[in-house]
């Protein structure tokens, strides 16, 4: 009867995605505008910096190492549509509060004196790790190059979005919505044993995109107000859940990850970089606010949303399904846990 239930109701999700998807408004149209990636170098970045490139978008891909960058510009600027379309690369340490707002004023001046756009998060890699097991400097490296860089980036970007802008000035008070993406992670909503270093930080961003996405309202607001002037245009905030994502740092990701870690996501087949961008930037352009890509991730979703905004009937039923199969998954590896302790010993945990 369950399964039964679970296929009907799939069936109909499946089928009304697909209509949604077909006569649904692009919100989140880049062409002509300007783009901030970080973690652009490599892996889900880049990808999405190539098809935002290839949407007529101007992109600035931020990350450390320069000889990434310049390699992986090459490829954006590649994927470009239009002979106006701009490009640039910028390095910087994430990690340091200072870098935030120092990277909004550099691109403000490269875009002759605009604020960007969009705002993409997607720096961060992925240290697994048994809490015990890890060292205190790995867990301040987590929420450092995680929750902290997006933090930052999130505070610089919006102190400039909501700069007052008289509204009679109409070649600045911009029509056309600003959006802040955050990446996160399907452990926010089911953390797994092993990755107690990571998925805290994931789950902390999680925490921050929802205060945002109601935070911003107010500044949407303003610009409604009868005399004071409000920001130049309507700020989106939104948040992406991917499961595992092929790259280099997924590679080095499964070196260190436990075996236990690798047990219990055994199902969990790494997506590959191109396609994940794809389904994240369509899902973006149908105006979602959480974004999740695979059956398990709206599953996942569905029954951790709590307190985050629904968007759609999609999000309700995905809600009720995962409801139900999260009263079998959490027992499921609770005991898979138990026993491998029980088989394994204090080495289970390495």
């Amino acid at each position: 009867m369950f399964l039964t239930i679970l296929a009907t109701a799939i069936a109909i999700i499946s089928a009304y995605a697909i209509m949604n998807l077909l006569t649904s408004k692009n919100q989140f149209d880049v062409s002509g505008r300007t783009v901030i990636i970080t973690g652009g170098s490599q892996g889900l970045g880049l990808a999405i910096a190539q098809q935002l490139a290839g949407k007529g978008a101007n992109v600035v891909i931020v990350a450390q190492t320069e000889s990434k960058l310049e390699k992986a510009l090459e490829h954006v600027r590649s994927s470009a549509v239009k002979p106006s379309q701009r490009f640039q690369w910028l390095s910087y340490d994430l990690r340091k509060a200072s870098s935030a707002p120092a990277i909004i004023e550099e691109v403000t001046r490269w875009n002759n004196g605009e604020a960007p756009d969009v705002v993409f998060n997607c720096a961060g890699h992925c240290i697994p790790g048994f809490l015990a097991s890890s060292s205190v400097d790995t867990l301040r490296d987590q929420m450092d190059t995680l929750y902290w860089s997006c933090t930052y980036m999130a505070h610089a970007t919006l102190q400039s979005w909501i700069q007052p802008v008289r509204k009679d000035k109409q070649s600045v008070y911009n029509t056309k919505p600003r959006h802040l993406v955050f990446t996160s992670s399907v452990v926010a909503f089911l953390p797994l044993a092993g990755y107690a270093p990571y998925s805290p930080a994931k789950a902390a961003m999680r925490a921050l995109a929802d205060t945002l996405n109601q935070e911003v309202q107010v500044y949407n607001g303003a610009r409604s107000h009868a005399t004071e002037p409000g920001p130049a245009a309507e700020i989106k905030v939104h948040a992406v859940y991917p499961l595992g994502i092929q790259s280099p740092g997924f590679e080095n990701e499964q070196k260190l990850k436990p075996a236990l870690t690798q047990k219990l996501e055994e199902d969990d087949k790494p997506q590959d970089p191109d396609e994940l961008a794809k389904l994240v930037i369509q899902e973006l352009e149908a105006g979602k606010y959480s974004v999740t890509v695979s059956l398990v991730g709206h599953l996942m979703q569905g029954w951790a949303m709590g307190g985050s905004q629904r968007v759609g009937v999609m999000d309700y039923l995905y809600g009720w399904l995962g409801s139900l199969v999260v009263l079998f998954i959490v027992p499921d590896f609770m005991s898979k846990c138990y026993q491998w302790g029980k088989k394994h010993g204090l080495s289970g945990s390495m």
